[in-house]
């Protein structure tokens, strides 16, 4: 992070000139789809909604954590994971949760149930923010990027296993039930502008991330069919370089610290 952070020298510059050049995305939204090993089918007309504007930076868009979600944490909060904390209200709600006391689940489940969200003791996740979305007329896309970081994100505070990039895709699916949703994985390639193939690590990283275990501890809350569903758009890894390369930005373009 900090003066690499990938959002200011990757993200946002890369998006911001793809945007400028072609607000629809006639002549890159196919390309970037094509990247990550497995290319879905898509329509002719492929290109961004109307109005689409930035959804990256400074405009990252926040996707509310699935309510299913929500209540499946209630019900089955890991004891393991509220052992230890401050001796607040909170704390000790969390802790009657994680005993499955009844009367402590029914207050969280009847708050939930009324759209009470925030920092609330029975709120065991937030929204979901995609480094991008890009939404065109059948489909969302969800791109984590990353530059100097080792691994993908894999567990939050109340889940100890949740994919960074499976959380994204399974609140988009809420937002957008009728779309297909797509994720993909950007990393920096190890090298200069030709570094277009991802490292082993990363392909490694990557199959973790789809792994059938993976989506299955990171959508507990889903039936078999919406796991399929999700894992089924996984697009796979690809590096900023071979974005630039396939879109025609030039790696030049993008700065190497803010």
């Amino acid at each position: 992070m900090g003066k690499w952070d990938s959002s200011l020298t990757r993200v946002a510059p890369l998006f911001d000139e793809l945007l400028r050049r072609d607000p629809r995305g006639d002549g890159w939204l196919r390309a970037l789809l094509a990247l990550g090993g497995r290319s879905p089918a898509q329509p002719d007309a492929l290109r961004l909604v109307p109005e689409h504007g930035q959804r990256w930076g400074r405009n990252e868009v926040s996707l509310p954590a699935p309510p299913q979600l929500l209540e499946y944490l209630v019900r089955h909060l890991d004891p393991s994971l509220v052992v230890k904390g401050p001796d607040t209200a909170a704390h000790r709600c969390r802790q009657k949760l994680a005993q499955r006391d009844p009367e402590a689940v029914a207050e969280a489940l009847r708050s939930l149930r009324a759209g009470e969200r925030g920092r609330r003791w029975f709120v065991l996740e937030g929204p979901s923010r995609p480094d991008a979305l890009l939404e065109w007329q059948t489909g969302v896309l969800c791109i984590e990027g990353k530059r100097t970081e080792a691994s993908c994100t894999t567990q939050t505070t109340w889940m100890r296993r949740r994919s960074q990039l499976l959380r994204h895709m399974d609140a988009a699916l809420d937002r957008f039930p009728q779309k297909e949703v797509l994720g993909l994985l950007i990393v920096e390639g190890s090298g200069g502008a030709d570094a277009t193939e991802p490292s082993e690590h990363w392909k490694r990283e990557w199959e973790r991330q789809g792994a059938l275990e993976m989506i299955a501890d990171s959508l507990p809350h889903r039936d078999a069919s919406e796991r399929t569903r999700i894992g089924q758009g996984l697009l796979g890894v690809t590096t900023w370089q071979a974005v630039c390369a396939a879109t025609g930005v030039g790696w030049k373009h993008l700065p190497d610290a803010v």
